[in-house]
Order: C-alpha cells, then structure tokens, then sequence
C-alpha cells in the first residue's frame, strides 16, 4: 500500500521539473514541506475462498532540502476477511482466520530520497530511495508482519512535451515472522503521465512484483489516476486499481490531498 503512489508522485514532480532547472536554486536552501493523507480502498480474494477488503488511512510528512527529501508516514489500517495481506499489500497472502475483520495502526514507515540533480540538463529525472518499516502493524491480527523490513527503490523519468514516461525498480528485503518463511522481494513499476495544462495530469501505470511467499502468484495491478493542481499549495490525487493476478485485488481505488509550504 505504501508503495503504491511513489511513481506517480515522482512522475508529478518530473513534469513540472523541465521549468525549474531553468530556474535560480536559491530556494534550495531552505526546507519545504509537505503532509498527504486520504484514503485507499481495496477488495480481492488473494487465493482465499472469500474476499478481503482493505481500508488504509495515512499521513505523511514530508521535507524536502535541494536534492534530499526525508518522509515518514503513519496510518490506521482495517482488514475484514480471511487473508492476512503482508506490509499492507498484496505481496502474498496467509489466511489466519475464516471470517472477521480487525483494525488498528499499520506500520510506521521512513524514507530518505536522493534526486540526481546533474542528469537534469539531459532530461532525466532520477531518484534513488531508501526506506525503513517499522513493524506498528499487528501480525496476529492480520495487519502486517510484524517485522523490520527494508527496500531500495530507483525512480527515472523523462519529460517531452506533455508526456511524461517513467518507471521504477527496487528491491525489498523481507522480514519473516516466526513460522514462515518469507524471500525478498524485487519489484518494478512503468507508467506514462500527460498534463493536459499546468493544474491537470493524467497517466496510468502497471505494477508487477515477486510474491514473498515462493509459491504464490505474483501481484500485478495497473493503476489509472488524476492529479489536481487545487492552487499553489493544495493538490488532490484520485486514482482506480485493478488486478491482473489471484495475489492481487480485484479492484481498489482512493484520494490524496496534499498541502505544501
């Protein structure tokens, strides 16, 4: 769940990228903020016989100093259903119960980003990301692992014209709670964006990762999305899920709202 959106948000920042490399860095020298929350909202039956749905509520703040950017969020999660949905995504499922729901925090996570500032001139956007999940989330309950975990993720993307193409690698190492045994995790993501003005951006992209259960299907979703430049501050972000694989959700969707300073 966590993952879901750091494309698009890398992909918005490209766009609007070309215009500021024009630009004097003398606002780098100073931290910018941001804090996100909203809603998402998913259902599939990830190979159980009955469906699971999933509610995740978070809130993120996030500090942006010239190329560094530091983020954490936090969250209220709510499953109701059999599967256990492992970090909060459809990255392999555990049934732990038959029927039922249960809610509470999800993880804590935290990330340090890093932009390649010297590929700009040659219309690359790079970011690379390193994050941190702190195990909040309840693992009898069905609400995450339960324990530490860590990813790597490179984020590229190129602006021509209104178009934006962009993609994602990473590569997560999984904690494994006591009883299963869990792999590492490489995953990837491809997408393409178009502004239709400079408060209007549309795209879709395409989400396929490994199962960090070995004998699972590998979640695949596509994702479309709209982003609204609301004024200078405000920003709102809906988007619609569906999934291509037994490990993945049916269908899903939510909104994020952004305010900046």
């Amino acid at each position: 769940m966590n993952l879901r959106g750091v494309s698009v948000i890398a992909a918005l920042v490209a766009s609007q990228a070309s215009a500021a490399v024009a630009q004097d860095t003398f606002a780098d020298a100073f931290w910018r903020f941001r804090a996100t929350t909203g809603f998402d909202f998913s259902s599939g039956n990830y190979g159980a016989d009955k469906p699971t749905e999933v509610l995740y509520v978070p809130f993120t703040l996030q500090a942006t100093k010239g190329p560094w950017t530091l983020k954490a969020d936090v969250s209220w999660i709510r499953v109701s259903g059999p599967a256990l949905l492992l970090d909060g995504s459809a990255v392999g499922t555990v049934p732990v119960r038959t029927s039922g729901s249960a809610s509470g925090p999800g993880d804590i996570n935290l990330y340090a980003r890093y932009s390649v500032e010297s590929l700009y001139d040659n219309n690359l956007f790079v970011d690379v990301t390193a994050r941190v999940k702190i195990p909040t989330a309840d693992f009898k309950d069905g609400l995450g692992t339960g324990e530490w975990d860590q990813s790597v993720q490179m984020d590229i993307a190129s602006v021509f014209g209104n178009v934006v193409p962009f993609a994602a690698i990473g590569y997560r190492f999984t904690g494994e709670p006591v009883g299963y045994a869990l792999r590492d995790v490489l995953y990837g993501t491809l997408g393409l964006q178009y502004t239709w003005s400079p408060r209007v951006a549309t795209g879709i992209y395409y989400d396929v990762r490994q199962s960090s259960i070995p004998t699972a299907a590998a979640p695949q979703e596509g994702t479309a999305y709209a982003n609204f430049k609301i004024s200078d501050r405000l920003s709102l972000n809906v988007y619609g899920v569906l999934g291509f694989s037994k490990n993945s959700p049916d269908a899903g969707g939510g909104t994020f709202i952004t305010y900046q300073w």
